[in-house]
Order: C-alpha cells, then structure tokens, then sequence
C-alpha cells in the first residue's frame, strides 16, 4: 500500500511578520507625513502670487489651500469658512461658452441658484470680463471669468462660503481682484 507521502513542516510566521510590519511602517510613514506636512501657508503681506498668467496681491489674513491648488493652474486661498479660487487655461473658443457652462454646472451639478442676470465688470488694471451671483441653503458665493480671446486664455474667480461673514470675504475677493493682471510670465 502506498503511503502519503509526508510533508516537511515550514514555518510560515516569519514571512507574515515581514509582511505585516512591512505594511506598518507604510502606514506609519504616510501618518506620519501626513502630520508633519502643513496643508495651508501664510501668503506674506504686500507680495502678489501668480498662478499661471495671472498674478494679484492677496488681502491680509488669507491662507493657501496647498491641497487644493495646483501649480500654475488653480491657486485656493481661504480665511475662516470663504475660499477664494483663481483658475487659468487655454481657452479656443468664444468668450461665453465657459460663464454658460459654469452656470449650468452650479445650477444643475451642485443644486445652487443663479441670482440675477450676468453683468458685465471692469477692474483698475483694465480686466474686463462677466460675473454672476450664487447662492445655496449653506453657502453665497461670487463669480467672475476673463476671456482674452487673442491670447486664448481664460481666469475664472470664485469666492464662496458661508453667508455668515460672506460681505467681509467679498470686499476682500473684489480687492484681490482689482489688484489682478494677466502680465505675469509664463
């Protein structure tokens, strides 16, 4: 008759300790980091910041959002609850194919209400473009969008927050604003 044939133990806890704590250190490290890592800077006072060809001077007491800007792209700046959020791009088409999109995205996308009809604005430096109105159960908010179709670009601004303290946040928002120009180098 034949027998099994019998197996030579082996140990397998050593393998599943390197894994286990392989995977702990990960986890430790990226915590750790995570910690250690501000996720907001203090913008210095009187310096202008620029994201992409865009540049302007932001008020006193607001903070940039590192998460949520990209470099050379977006710039996210908030003070309490209100953020304030610079986007540049190329743009290839008309002036108003974006402001129509946007309203739709609002309107649609994220259940908020347009207020009033789109206008037209004009800043100290000569920036001329269209802003809107929005609010939500939570939240107001303000935007306005520059198209320059020579240079095919575009800079949407949106301020936005809690209605509490939301008319301090947009005197600040309109500074920042009327201190913005499209020269900055690319």
């Amino acid at each position: 008759m034949l027998q099994p044939s019998r197996r030579i133990p082996y140990r397998t806890w050593p393998g599943a300790l390197a894994i286990l704590l392989a995977i702990a250190a990960y986890v430790g490290g990226l915590t750790f980091w995570n910690n250690h890592t501000p996720g907001s800077r203090p913008l210095p006072a009187g310096e202008t910041v620029s994201v992409g060809h865009a540049r302007f001077e932001p008020a006193p007491g607001w903070q940039m959002d590192v998460s949520r800007s990209k470099a050379g792209q977006s710039l996210m700046l908030f003070k309490g609850g209100h953020k304030f959020l610079v986007t540049t791009r190329l743009w290839m088409g008309g002036p108003d194919g974006p402001m129509v999109r946007q309203q739709r995205l609002m309107e649609r996308g994220q259940g908020l209400t347009v207020e009033g009809d789109v206008s037209d604005f004009v800043t100290g430096w000569g920036l001329q473009g269209k802003t809107f109105a929005y609010y939500g159960a939570k939240l107001a908010g303000r935007f306005w969008q520059v198209v320059d179709t020579q240079r095919r670009s575009l800079v949407q601004i949106d301020v936005y927050g809690p209605a509490d303290g939301f008319n301090e946040a947009l005197a600040d928002a309109r500074r920042m604003l009327d201190s913005m120009d499209l020269e900055a180098p690319l």
